[in-house]
């Protein structure tokens, strides 16, 4: 069974990592309001994360600063992308700089959105994760074309995408769901399930934006067109 915007019923847990007691305090009240989410717990430090691991674990989302008292949030996220079942992960930080990005998004991170981030934008986040996509800022989005536009390195050992694996990977990059792949290519959702699962395995990554910046990194894909 799924709600109306595409996403399995819940309520679906969720779990947040920032220091800011304000911004927790938001997020709690907007996760707490809704049907689809719940919030299994939160904290403001790397250590005080260590110790409420089993309450992370619960959850199928995780959001998490980057600039935190002990430390950097990557850390956090690149623990918990190696978790089985692996929880869908988001920055949700003021950092809008090209290296925080960068280093997010190779840590594990699905998703990468300012803190600046309306509430009304908090749920449609977090169904956008729930149904495998990568949501990222506009401004985010552009450092990461900057940097792909670049110079895009090919490498003899890259591995071989087919030409429907890369039609497929480029809309992902585009910021298209699974179902608008499917009607733009004129396949059913369970094919192009199936495209993104043997992508993963080409590239040997685990998110729809890993997969994108691998792609990118060793020129298989052109972004921006």
């Amino acid at each position: 069974m799924e709600s109306g915007h595409g996403v399995p019923a819940g309520p679906h847990g969720v779990f947040v990592l920032e220091d800011d007691a304000s911004v927790r305090n938001r997020f709690r009240r907007l996760i707490e309001g809704t049907r689809e989410f719940r919030l299994t717990g939160d904290a403001d430090s790397l250590s005080a994360a260590a110790k409420q691991r089993s309450e992370a674990r619960q959850a199928s989302i995780l959001l998490v600063d980057l600039r935190l008292p002990d430390g950097m949030g990557t850390h956090f996220i690149a623990e918990a992308a190696a978790w089985t079942p692996r929880p869908r992960i988001a920055v949700i930080s003021a950092l809008g700089d090209e290296r925080s990005v960068i280093t997010a998004i190779e840590s594990g991170a699905d998703g990468y959105v300012l803190k600046d981030l309306r509430e009304t934008e908090l749920v449609p986040l977090l169904e956008s994760l729930l149904r495998g996509e990568a949501p990222i800022s506009p401004g985010i989005a552009r450092h990461l074309l900057k940097r792909f536009q670049a110079t895009p390195v090919a490498t003899a050992a890259a591995p071989q995408l087919s030409v429907r694996e890369t039609e497929v990977l480029e809309l992902v990059a585009k910021g298209y769901a699974n179902g608008e792949i499917a009607r733009s290519l004129q396949v059913s959702e369970s094919t192009v399930l199936t495209h993104v699962k043997h992508i993963y395995g080409k590239l040997d990554v685990h998110s729809r934006s890993q997969a994108v910046f691998e792609a990118a990194q060793l020129g298989l894909i052109r972004l921006g067109r």
